[in-house]
């Protein structure tokens, strides 16, 4: 179960720019959003 959790993180990390993206947040947003929810993870 642990490992299931440590592989979804970095899947939420990359869904969470990937909307930033897509709802027009710009590619500088979406990278900053990458490495913040990356160092919370």
């Amino acid at each position: 179960m642990e490992i299931l959790i440590q592989s979804a993180c970095p899947l939420a990390v990359l869904g969470y720019s990937l909307v930033w993206l897509l709802a027009g947040g710009g590619f500088i947003g979406a990278i900053v959003i990458f490495f913040i929810a990356k160092l919370m993870s």
